[in-house]
This record gives C-alpha cells, structure tokens and sequence, in this order.
C-alpha cells in the first residue's frame, strides 16, 4: 500500500459505512477513523411503518444494526451484568453491547435517547454487517 491508495481506502469505508478499519503489513500499520456522529444511518433501519402521526409509544420504532461482522456479546467478557436490558432508558452515545471482532470489542453504541424494547440478537451469537441486534423504542 501507498500513501496516495488511502484517500481512495477512506471513500470506501466511508461508502460501506465503516467507521474504523485498521491495517497491518510488514512494514506500515494504518488505522483509519471516522467520528461515530459522521457514520452514515446504514445502521439504524426504521421499524414498521407507522402514520404519518410518528410511532405510538411502546412499540418499537427503531432497530439497532450490527456496524459490521462479529460475536455479539450482551456484556463485558470481564462482567456478568449485561450493558443493557429490555425496558431499560438509553441515551444517545450508551454501550447497548458489544461486537467482538477477534480479540477486539466494538462497542454497539444507542444512536439516540430512548428506551431499549426488545435484544434482538441472542448473546455470543455470530452476526454480519446490518443485523438487527437491539430493538429501541421511544
């Protein structure tokens, strides 16, 4: 890889929406990051379609998608108590889970205030990018 290849590697990570890529040869070690608020909303799908009205408190209105390809854990490998559970308020920028990524973890972060309806994803279970893995409501 040359340094001229990484403005066109940042377009595409940009486009596939990926907000961190690292990589790492014999002889250079590049870590691209964009801030989580300028990642595209490829991973935040809306839920079933309400009126025009909005979504009626209670259900749930939007799905929290996995950012990419990995384990996804409920809580910290080093904790038993899950980051979050159903019913439980979020706020924006809160840990809903993890995405281990080998032997790295990803936090899975609430794109907005709300509370959590429903985990979708089983813990430790294999999920690709896009996944639904946390339901949040209202």
């Amino acid at each position: 890889m040359k340094i001229s290849d990484i403005p066109q590697v940042a377009s595409w990570l940009s486009e596939a929406g990926i907000a961190t890529y690292e990589l790492t040869g014999p002889d250079y070690r590049i870590c691209l990051r964009r801030s989580v608020k300028a990642r595209s909303r490829r991973g935040l799908s809306a839920g079933p379609r309400q009126d025009s009205a909005g979504p009626v408190r209670g259900q749930s209105d939007a799905v929290v998608a996995s950012p990419g390809v990995g384990v996804f854990l409920r809580a910290h490998p080093v904790q038993e108590a899950a980051l979050v559970e159903p019913n439980d308020p979020v706020a924006a920028g809160q840990p809903l889970g993890l995405l281990q990524v080998g032997p790295i973890l990803l936090p899975v972060l609430s794109p907005r205030d709300g509370t959590v309806a429903s985990i979708i994803a089983p813990d430790r279970s294999l999920v690709g990018y896009g996944d639904p893995l946390v339901a949040l409501m209202s």
